[in-house]
């Protein structure tokens, strides 16, 4: 799958500023769009029949939760479905951290999934350098429930 593969529209970066600081910008998209690729590569991020089987839930079921926001889903793009972090497994066995991620995953509805998917796996200060993955395994609901308000906060302006 090639890098453009990903992109559904194409973006245009033409600036006032000139062709130098488009040209940078081009070359930072295409370096977001490399990374997201290689992500989706990753032998951890399953498709959703693998995921369906190891939680012990039907397909049906796993795009369902996808659609209504308590699974993270990364798209693939054109025809070619959906990945889902392998991670979360570990957050939907007990009812208890589950319930706590659909609460994180609600109140980060307002960004896109691979915004998402970088507040869950990216280390923060909020949570003593921990991930919120980490954080909530480790059982600090309410640090990720207020690291991803403030999150959601600044993903769309307001911070």
């Amino acid at each position: 799958m090639s890098t453009r593969q990903l992109t559904r529209k194409p973006r245009s970066f033409e600036t006032r500023r000139g062709p130098a600081l488009n040209a940078a910008l081009e070359r930072a998209f295409e370096r977001a769009e490399h990374s997201k690729l290689q992500i989706l590569q990753r032998p951890d991020m399953l498709n959703g029949e693998t995921l369906a089987a190891q939680l012990g839930l039907s397909r049906a079921t796993v795009d369902n939760r996808r659609q209504a926001g308590t699974l993270l889903a990364l798209d693939l793009g054109s025809k070619r479905g959906f990945r889902y972090p392998g991670w979360q497994s570990g957050l939907l066995e007990e009812q208890h951290r589950r319930n706590t991620y659909e609460r994180v995953l609600k109140r980060l509805k307002s960004v896109g999934a691979w915004s998402r998917y970088r507040f869950m796996t990216q280390h923060s200060p909020a949570l003593h350098g921990k991930s919120p993955l980490d954080a909530l395994l480790d059982g600090a609901d309410d640090a990720v429930l207020r690291a991803a308000d403030t999150w959601a906060a600044q993903e769309q302006g307001g911070g």
